[in-house]
């Protein structure tokens, strides 16, 4: 008696074939040009400063510069989605679990802290009120940008200068020429015996 074919050995069979192979090319294809056509994000990339070539998002940014972040002035406060649907009651279910989460952790962080490192915090916190306009979180930017900058060229290493066989010969013949002198300062700032000069 034979047993029959299993419906995952079905698919296997499906998956091998050529049919199969022409759709899933046929899609690929599809979807690399969407994304090729698609606008860039352009935000300037952390570890190079070059452009970014993620596409944008509907704000013009993707999702690692700020594409998910909402627009107008309430960016920094938490949104729930909506839930009117299955889908989104159980988005928004999930969301309010990570939140509690954060809060728990920073609840705990908040009670290992010394009073000083309390007074820090609340005083850092009324200094970095979030928000603010675009010029100044750009300038902000820059200034980190170009101290990070500052600070990698004063620990930059001199390059060492190549060695030039006529620029050693004559830096040896000064230090030469410098010794001589300055033997013949001290034995002239030496008085002989008997000399006691001509004002004495």
């Amino acid at each position: 008696m034979m047993t029959p074919r299993s419906r995952t050995a079905r698919l296997d069979r499906w998956r091998k074939s050529a049919e199969f192979r022409q759709i899933a090319r046929k899609s690929a294809k599809a979807n690399l040009a969407k994304f090729n056509a698609a606008p860039r994000c352009g935000a300037a990339r952390k570890r190079d400063g070059e452009p970014c070539c993620n596409p944008a998002m509907k704000n013009g940014r993707c999702g690692v510069h700020g594409g998910k972040t909402p627009s107008g002035r309430q960016w920094h406060v938490v949104q729930f989605p909506d839930c009117s649907t299955p889908a989104g009651e159980a988005k928004f279910n999930r969301k309010l679990r990570d939140q509690e989460r954060y809060a728990a952790k920073r609840a705990l962080r908040l009670a290992a802290m010394t009073p000083e490192q309390l007074v820090k915090h609340d005083a850092w916190h009324r200094s970095h009120s979030p928000g603010g306009s675009r010029a100044s979180r750009s300038a902000e930017r820059d200034r980190v940008r170009h101290n990070a900058k500052t600070k990698r060229l004063l620990h930059t290493e001199p390059r060492q200068r190549p060695t030039d066989p006529e620029m050693v010969r004559i830096e040896r013949a000064l230090a030469v020429a410098r010794a001589k002198l300055a033997q013949l300062e001290m034995r002239a700032a030496k008085p002989t015996d008997g000399d006691e000069g001509i004002f004495s």
